[in-house]
């Protein structure tokens, strides 16, 4: 994953600089998610350093980004030597945030995905003018439900040939 600015600046803050700007932001349309979304891992280098091989034990090695359609279902997307391959399914609503109860598309996954995806939920909201989308992933169980672990998702278009990747 290629650091963005966005990513640049916000790896200069801690974890716990998150949830206020995320508190900050508004909430896209679900009709607005549709197309390939990039992501980028961002927060403090030990998160950024860890992502990965958290995803990796979660089943998203090589975790590319999200596609959506206009209606909110959509897939995670991993990348490997054959290109991109959906990976998990997810849906997105409209919902309070766990955050701080403003607005939020909220993504959820299956009920009986492998673990630890059904628990977990992604918040989504615009960073910067609509250009780039917040993420913040919540895990809810074991006491870990305050954290609320950050990631970017940029969007690329309908298609992802203009990023020089193969579509799925």
């Amino acid at each position: 994953m290629q650091e963005s600015v966005a990513g640049n600046r916000l790896n200069q803050k801690p974890l716990s600089a998150f949830k206020p700007l995320f508190s900050t932001l508004s909430s896209p349309t679900i009709a607005a998610l549709e197309g390939y979304h990039q992501a980028e891992f961002v927060g403090p280098r030990w998160l950024r350093r860890l992502a990965g091989p958290g995803l990796r034990l979660g089943g998203l090695n090589g975790w590319w980004g999200k596609l959506f359609d206009i209606h909110g279902q959509g897939s995670n997307l991993v990348q490997d030597t054959g290109g991109l391959h959906p990976a998990l399914p997810v849906t997105a609503y409209s919902r309070p945030s766990c955050i701080d109860d403003k607005p939020c598309l909220m993504v959820v996954y299956p009920a009986d995905a492998r673990w630890p995806w059904p628990r977990i939920t992604d918040e989504l909201r615009w960073l910067e003018e609509e250009k780039t989308l917040l993420g913040m992933m919540i895990y809810k169980g074991m006491g870990l439900q305050r954290f609320a672990f950050p990631f970017l998702l940029h969007p690329v278009g309908k298609t992802v040939e203009n990023s020089g990747e193969n579509p799925v």
